[in-house]
């Protein structure tokens, strides 16, 4: 006969046994979710590197032609540039800033570059 100590044992093997079928039965679940999962990532870094190539074919520069257009002896008007004595800035003589400047005090100059090569710096009506 079975005593009531080895019954207690007996059930808690079997407790035991239960408890490590279902863990295995848990890991072979996430072993197999975690392959889907690599292949999934697999799956994903293969379109990225697909999309990878068609953005770097994209981004290959494109000639950009500049062109300048020069006025030689043309009727063009020849612009003026003043500024005050004790200003940062110069203007076209057309600038309202520019009509603001009192006589005693403004300084011409027949080109930009004069203006710039004084320290000055062009107003926004200088193009």
């Amino acid at each position: 006969m079975i005593t009531q100590l080895e019954e207690n044992v007996i059930n808690s093997f079997r407790i035991a046994k239960s408890d490590i079928i279902k863990l295995q039965s848990d890991f072979l679940c996430l072993s197999e979710t975690q392959e889907r999962m690599m292949e999934m990532i697999q799956y994903l870094r293969s379109v990225n590197t697909e999309l990878q190539k068609k953005l770097d074919v994209r981004k290959t520069p494109k000639k950009i032609v500049v062109t300048k257009k020069v006025v030689v002896n043309g009727n063009k008007k020849r612009t003026h540039y003043v500024a005050s004595e004790n200003a940062k800035k110069f203007h076209i003589v057309e600038c309202p800033y520019a009509q603001n400047i009192k006589p005693k005090s403004m300084i011409n100059f027949k080109s930009k570059v004069k203006a710039l090569n004084e320290g000055l710096k062009p107003c926004r009506c200088v193009k």
